[in-house]
């Protein structure tokens, strides 16, 4: 669908290292067709200020944080010295999108998706299912070969 309606927020312990989680995602975006990831945006506390930024995403006419100034505020003061990675993307992504920022050294503060083990199971089956439905429109026969949605490296 590509509506970006699920927000997933990661805290790192410094820029360098959310710098690196946020390039891994760009490349992931660009390079795999079915992921089409929304705004990633940073938020610290400078001085007791709270600073945002959007960072990637967002087209020409959304550029600005996928929650509320409020929310960004509030996230803001619970980082501390920290930095706040904010992801927009959709149900079907945030679960890798999640996976990616623990891998690199964050820690997830907010997946706002989340669902029972029966509505991952139907997901695992419906996700294999349009693998096995696209092998076959592409001709290759094989939809273990064919991992389009393969997660952030």
């Amino acid at each position: 669908m590509n509506d970006n309606e699920t927000i997933v927020i990661a805290s790192f312990a410094d820029d360098a290292s959310a710098e690196a989680v946020i390039e891994k995602l760009r490349e992931w975006d660009k390079r795999v067709r079915d992921v089409k990831l929304g705004m990633i945006g940073l938020v610290r506390l400078v001085g007791g200020v709270t600073k945002s930024e959007v960072v990637y995403g967002g087209g020409i006419f959304k550029r600005s944080m996928p929650i509320s100034d409020e929310a960004t505020k509030a996230l803001a003061q619970e980082l501390g010295d920290r930095i706040g990675v904010v992801v927009a993307c959709d149900d079907y992504e945030a679960s890798m999108v999640s996976d990616a920022l623990v891998r690199d050294g964050g820690k997830i503060l907010v997946n706002t998706y989340e669902r029972t083990a029966e509505e991952k199971a139907k997901e695992l089956k419906n996700v294999e299912a349009a693998r096995m439905e696209r092998s076959i429109d592409e001709g290759t026969g094989d939809a273990r070969s064919n991992r389009n949605i393969a997660p952030p490296v």
